[in-house]
């Protein structure tokens, strides 16, 4: 089972391809498969973001003793954070906060167990992994 992402917002945002032979950070419209989960969201542009796993598990790390010790797999973890954060940070130019969905694959439309606030930047440093059917305001980091 994997994790899954999402990001809304009140505008259009850039997408990017995933690429097999390159797994990194990356954007996609909404697929068929995923509409259920426009129903966590008061904003109309939602996407699917992905890690270089492919999915959302890609961006946790530090919740599971022992799995940090792949030191490559770490890095690619990190990488996709850091990159996360700042897709976040640039749709916040254009708009004061947009909202993220974090859940298991098959409960895009369950009900929320935790509500939150965040920024950009806390994916760096405090926020390791997302909590499972977790929907966060992010909103942009004090100037």
């Amino acid at each position: 089972m994997c994790m899954m992402v999402y990001v809304a917002s009140d505008y259009p945002l850039p997408t990017s391809a995933w690429d097999e032979t390159r797994p990194c950070f990356y954007v996609e419209e909404l697929s068929d498969r995923d509409k259920s989960v426009r129903g966590q969201f008061s904003k109309p542009c939602i996407y699917f973001v992905g890690s270089h796993e492919g999915c959302g598990c890609g961006f946790q790390y530090g919740q599971y003793e022992g799995l940090e010790e792949d030191l490559e797999q770490l890095a690619a973890a990190r990488e996709s954070r850091r990159r996360l954060s700042e897709f976040l940070a640039v749709a916040l130019q254009h708009q004061p906060e947009v909202e993220l969905f974090a859940c298991w694959d098959g409960d895009q439309s369950a009900t929320p167990d935790y509500r939150g606030r965040m920024r950009p930047s806390d994916l760096l440093r405090d926020r390791t992994h997302f909590r499972e059917k977790e929907l966060l305001l992010v909103s942009g980091d004090p100037a």
